[in-house]
């Protein structure tokens, strides 16, 4: 029977469990896993592309001229798929690319996957998670204390204060990162529903990747005196990880406050393709009235 640790919110074992093996201990199924995870993932897909056929696009009730003596190439319609303008071959229309699993399949795809991560050691169960206040930092904390970067957090019922510390550490996009996942039975499971699987916590960022360069504006350079400091730090970084980053990155630096603005990236356009700039993000750090100046900012 498959053995887990049982530890605190403070990375302390305090006891061990025992897993029922016709659960975590079969031997996976790695065709049946992929099948889920391909059905999930059709199952998500829209379906709403709709492209138009040479019998949909606009014109071409004529011959666009006759068939010989121009020196041109026969032609019947200026809708054929060869004209600029004219329909698709084949053209992708509007379709359902959900298909259906049998029970049995989903679950052992489902104990299959558990029964993997037991076997690498990847289960962490803890003897309670609750937080007093709705603070990021101290949900950061404790997946710190457990040593846990990428996970996906299962709990019994909904806890409206580990929820609330968790939304907002850290976004979806970018897939350098390596976020966790947090996750309640019981919550809204239907399709297309914005909370599907869970909500995003924060961000796996060493402080060395957190700050990116100093910025050197006429407006940053005018609340220097009042200690403050203009960075461009990374996109997905949070406050926490910025005061991080400051305080290590610069001796003797105590940071007092952060605030962070995030910009889109522009408009652009290269003749007939449009585009936008990489969108990015800064911090203007205030530091504490007993702290070092920041070095790199001198005699600017």
């Amino acid at each position: 029977m498959a053995n887990v640790a049982v530890m605190n919110m403070n990375g302390e074992q305090v006891g061990n469990i025992d897993l029922n093996d016709a659960i975590f201990g079969i031997e996976a199924n790695e065709h049946v896993m992929h099948l889920a995870v391909v059905q999930y993932l059709a199952n998500q897909r829209q379906g709403t592309q709709s492209t138009k056929t040479r019998a949909e696009v606009r014109g071409g009730g004529r011959k666009p001229w006759r068939q010989k003596g121009t020196g041109r190439a026969r032609h019947g319609s200026i809708r054929s798929p060869q004209w600029v303008g004219g329909g698709v071959v084949f053209a992708p229309k509007p379709r359902d690319y959900s298909f259906k699993l049998n029970k049995k399949v989903k679950r052992l795809a489902l104990q299959s996957a558990l029964s993997t991560k037991v076997a690498e050691g990847k289960i962490i169960v803890l003897d309670e998670l609750n937080l007093a206040e709705v603070k990021t930092k101290d949900m950061a904390k404790v997946l710190a204390n457990i040593n846990c970067g990428k996970a996906l957090i299962v709990m019994d019922g909904t806890n409206t204060n580990v929820m609330l510390s968790a939304k907002n550490s850290f976004r979806k996009h970018n897939q350098r990162l390596r976020p966790a996942e947090i996750q309640h039975t019981g919550c809204n499971k239907r399709r297309g529903s914005e909370n599907r699987g869970g909500v995003r916590i924060m961000a796996d960022l060493k402080y060395y990747d957190v700050i990116l360069r100093p910025v050197i504006t006429e407006n940053s350079m005018a609340v220097l005196d009042d200690k403050k400091y203009t960075f461009l730090v990374h996109p997905e970084a949070t406050k926490a990880q910025v005061k991080e980053a400051v305080e290590k990155m610069f001796e003797g630096a105590k940071v007092a406050a952060v605030n962070t603005m995030n910009y889109s990236g522009k408009p652009k356009r290269r003749g007939y393709i449009f585009g936008k700039t990489k969108k990015f993000k800064k911090a203007v750090v205030k530091l504490a009235a007993d702290s070092k100046d920041i070095e790199i900012f001198q005699g600017m």
